[in-house]
């Protein structure tokens, strides 16, 4: 745990020293996205991450990413890279959280860093020049018309209340207690 924090350091560090960092999708930008977005942009950053593989000449690497983020393994529901992803997202929008308690003006954390970390973490050799051409990569990604008119605000999920009142209520004479809180004494 303590590697991958310092890994996430590391890269976090790289990315804000990238010129082209502003491109970069900030967790809070990706979570504002409708679901149907962010699987799409997920799954866009893994053929970011090949094509930018593919360019640098590294393309067993590129089929590498390719394997790791779409083949399923039996028994798994998911690929292991997108498994992956999932959980260094929730890790990051943490510590993104905990970043913008001590400091609120704090970059914020990158969805392209949560895919970097993953990659490292598999074996991938990423360099400042592969995040800034990954950031250049899915700068491009064009979100649908529902996730651009979305309120900045999210939409609170429904309020729970208490099920529906029988149909058919019961006889009055069936509740042992009676309106006052008490148990009533049966009747003589």
């Amino acid at each position: 745990m303590h590697r991958l924090r310092k890994l996430s350091v590391t890269v976090s560090l790289a990315v804000m020293l990238l010129p082209s960092a502003a491109q970069a999708m900030d967790i809070i930008q990706f979570d504002l996205m409708t679901a149907k977005d962010r699987q799409a942009f997920l799954d866009y950053q893994s053929v970011a991450a090949e094509t930018v593989l593919n360019q640098e000449g590294r393309s067993a690497d590129a089929a590498k990413v390719h394997v790791l983020f779409n083949d399923i393994r039996p028994g798994d529901n998911l690929p292991v890279g997108e498994a992956e992803l999932e959980l260094n997202l929730a890790a990051s929008r943490v510590r993104d959280d905990e970043k913008q308690i001590k400091n609120h003006d704090a970059p914020r954390v990158q969805v392209e860093v949560a895919l970097a970390i993953v990659l490292k973490k598999n074996g991938f050799a990423i360099t400042s020049e592969f995040i800034r051409a990954l950031m250049q990569q899915t700068g491009t990604f064009q979100r649908s018309l529902v996730s651009l008119k979305q309120n900045v605000v999210l939409p609170l999920p429904p309020q729970r209340t208490a099920p529906p009142a029988a149909s058919h209520p019961a006889p009055a004479d069936d509740d042992p207690i009676g309106s006052g809180g008490f148990i009533t004494p049966p009747k003589r």
